[in-house]
Parts: C-alpha cells; structure tokens; sequence
C-alpha cells in the first residue's frame, strides 16, 4: 500500500472526557440535531454486504439508532460509547439491544472476537489513528470487516474562514487528515477494499444554530457558543455575514469525512 505525505504535524484530538461530558449532556436531544450525522451513518451503512455477520460491534453507537440498522445483519449486535449518557439513552431506545460504555483505542473485547466494526462519527475523538485502527485490527477475526467514517481535518472550512475573516476568535477541535488514518492504516495489518474522502453540507437560517449545532454533537471544543466564548451581538452579526450561503439562502456548513472498508487478512 502506497503511503500518502503526512502533515507536517498531527494535531491532538480534543480530551475525551470533555467529548463525553458533552455528548452526555446532549443525549436526550442528539436525534433531533444531528441532522447530518445521521446522513453520514447511513451512507456508511449502505457500503455494508448484504451477507449476515455473527458478532457485529457499532463502536460510538451514540442513541443506538444505527446499531439498531445494524443488528438487521448480525445475529449478535453490541454498540459501544464512550459517553455515559449516550449508553443510558441507548438502552432506553432500543431495550433488547446490548450496549455498554467503553473506549475504542480500550475496546473490551478478546482477541478475533468480532466479525463486522462499524463506526460513523466517533473514532475521530481519538487520541490517534494508529491506536484506534490497531484495536479494530486487533479485536476482529481473520477475515473480518470494518466499516469506518471518519471526520477528517478540512471540516467546517466556511466557519474557520469566516472567523478569520470577521476578525472573530473560535475554538473549534483539530482533527486529523485522511493521510493520518491511511498512513497508520500500514502498522496495523489491516487491509482496504476501498476509501473515499465525500463533503457533506449542512444548511442553517441563523449561525446561533449552526454553533448550537456543532457543540451540541460534539464536534466543538467546550468552549464553542455564544455564551461560553462570550460573542457579542455585533461579533455573532459580523460571523454571519462572513459565511457563505446557498442559492436558497441557508448558511453551509461541510463536514469531510474518511470512508473506510477495512479487512482483516486470513
């Protein structure tokens, strides 16, 4: 497998009890804003066989509704999160489900004990590629399957570029490149039928909701909102009027993520 020029540097995603404090705390409203999260598991889900699995894992299961797809295809499904309230809110919706709260570069799994991974929107919080991709390898069997999407460094471009432009200061968590997962991809044994970088775009009338949005999936820092990072008014109009809009007028807001299909040779 050919190697792609890494960056320069690799920023550190964000501390993960600050991810789960605030996916926590938005576990009761998740499926009504994650708009555009759930566009993306269900891209994700399309690229999965039609064949059966017997133990499948749905690592950052979140409310669990994407586990629940999954468990169509699996005799055994289990979702896992890192964030405790996303697990309790889980278990509510879907009762005759198992999910339990773990750390997917610590997955509490015996070796070769799943067949089917998949992961949309989570693993991107960890600390690294390597140890992340290193776990799935380590905890499918030969012949297994992951299927990962992964939000990569060029997200939310118009918000960066508008907040430099506007002269207004955001805190929005780093992520790491594509080339970082692919190049970590080399050291763990895992084999790719298949990767694809796709943009999806989210639409907003106002950016109060686009930065509720982003804090309320975890995709922002702490500190990310009006009210935290103390945004006046006139900082929140200037914001605005320095972010692109559609034909239809809605304020954009893209999200680049990885599409992964890994195995795992015999």
């Amino acid at each position: 497998m050919a190697l792609i020029e890494p960056r320069k540097t690799v920023q550190q995603a964000t501390k993960k009890d600050d991810v789960a404090k605030r996916f926590s705390g938005a576990a009761r409203q998740y499926d009504d804003i994650a708009n555009i999260q759930a566009q993306i598991a269900t891209a994700a889900l399309a690229r999965l066989p039609a064949a059966m699995f017997n133990n499948a894992l749905d690592i950052g299961c979140g409310t669990g509704r994407h586990t629940e797809r999954l468990s169509r295809i699996a005799t055994t499904t289990t979702g896992l999160d890192l964030a405790a309230g996303m697990v309790a809110q889980a278990k509510r919706n879907y009762p005759a489900l198992h999910f339990v709260q773990g750390d997917a570069e610590q997955l509490p799994w015996q070796n070769a004990a799943i067949d089917m991974v998949f992961s949309s929107m989570a693993l991107q919080w960890c600390r690294g590629p390597q140890v992340a991709l290193a776990e799935i390898s380590r905890v499918l069997h030969p012949g297994g399957r992951a299927e990962l999407a992964i939000m990569v460094n060029g997200s939310f471009t118009e918000l960066r570029q508008a907040s430099c432009a506007a002269g207004v200061s955001l805190r929005i968590n780093e992520l790491f490149a594509a080339s970082d997962w692919l190049n970590a991809l080399s050291q763990t044994g895992l084999n790719y039928g298949t990767h694809e970088l796709v943009e999806y775009r989210d639409e907003f009338d106002d950016i109060l909701k686009l930065l509720r949005s982003i804090k309320g999936v975890g995709a922002g820092s702490s500190a990310l909102g009006a009210k935290r990072q103390g945004l006046t008014r006139k900082a929140l109009n200037q914001l605005e009027a320095a972010m692109p809009r559609n034909e239809q007028g809605p304020l954009t807001n893209t999200y680049t993520v990885l599409h992964l299909t890994l195995e795992k040779p015999f």
